[in-house]
């Protein structure tokens, strides 16, 4: 996926999906409520209550989105139908993001941490098993394309929620971030967002660019920031070595207090 400053262009839902290509179900719950629009880029952006995903124009036509009380998945139309035509609903499943009110989904073999919102914690779910209708072979072989795209859109989920940055005050978060190896003592009144703003900040002093408009706009504001990296162009080997200790600590951190 193209990691670029989002602009997404807001249009009617009807028009959009449209647009798009792109087949939905009716949500059963407000939080999987969803607008749909096109990025600077031209790719899909899907905006639900408190998470954007964006999915590469080349899914468009090809991919499925289906709500639950909980969760939004995302299938190949082509796959599923087949499956469905052999009595199994499930077949075609590329992955799916989900709400919950407590960490069982850290017994998930293969699960991804999006953060944390208003109305619960979000993760997503991807496959451990072929999903594709593999007897036939254009089915098979546009489901292995997209399945290759899953791993740009991991990158792509991201919590929505207004007011994760509100309690992030003053220039820097962690000033000494990039110069000296921080402890889990320096961080520990560190809330999860703030730590992974911590660790945003520590890219930005590099001049990357960030894909969530709250997160650029924030480090926008700030006197030192120069950004002009896109994502996709940034190189991680630039980092210092207290830099890459300091990202490992605090992903660490990040991740123990999003499963308390």
């Amino acid at each position: 996926m193209k990691r670029s400053f989002v602009l997404c262009t807001m249009l009617a839902t009807a028009v959009l999906f449209s647009a798009a290509g792109f087949s939905a179900a009716a949500a059963e719950n407000n939080i999987w409520s969803s607008t749909t629009s096109r990025d600077s880029d031209g790719n899909i952006c899907i905006d639900f209550e408190e998470v954007q995903v964006l999915l590469p124009d080349s899914w468009s036509g090809k991919c499925q989105m289906s709500t639950s009380e909980d969760s939004v998945s995302f299938y190949q139309i082509k796959s599923r139908n087949l499956w469905i035509q052999d009595g199994y609903s499930g077949g075609g499943w590329l992955f799916s993001i989900s709400c919950s009110q407590d960490f069982n989904f850290l017994d998930n073999p293969n699960y991804m941490s999006i953060g944390t919102g208003e109305e619960g914690i979000y993760y997503a779910t991807f496959p451990t098993d072929v999903q594709a209708y593999t007897d036939d072979e254009e089915a098979a072989s546009e489901f292995f394309q997209m399945a290759e795209d899953v791993e740009w859109i991991r990158d792509h989920i991201t919590i929505t929620a207004p007011g994760m940055n509100d309690t992030i005050t003053g220039d820097y978060i962690l000033p000494e971030s990039s110069t000296s190896y921080l402890t889990e003592e320096d961080i520990s009144g560190l809330s999860a967002d703030q730590l992974q703003m911590a660790i945003n900040e520590i890219y930005a002093r590099h001049h990357r660019k960030f894909v969530l408009p709250e997160v650029q706009e924030y480090f926008n504001s700030k006197s030192w920031y120069e950004g002009y990296i896109s994502p996709d162009d940034f190189d991680v080997s630039i980092m210092n070595t207290y830099e890459g200790a300091n990202i490992d600590l605090l992903v660490k951190c990040m991740n123990n207090k999003n499963s308390r």
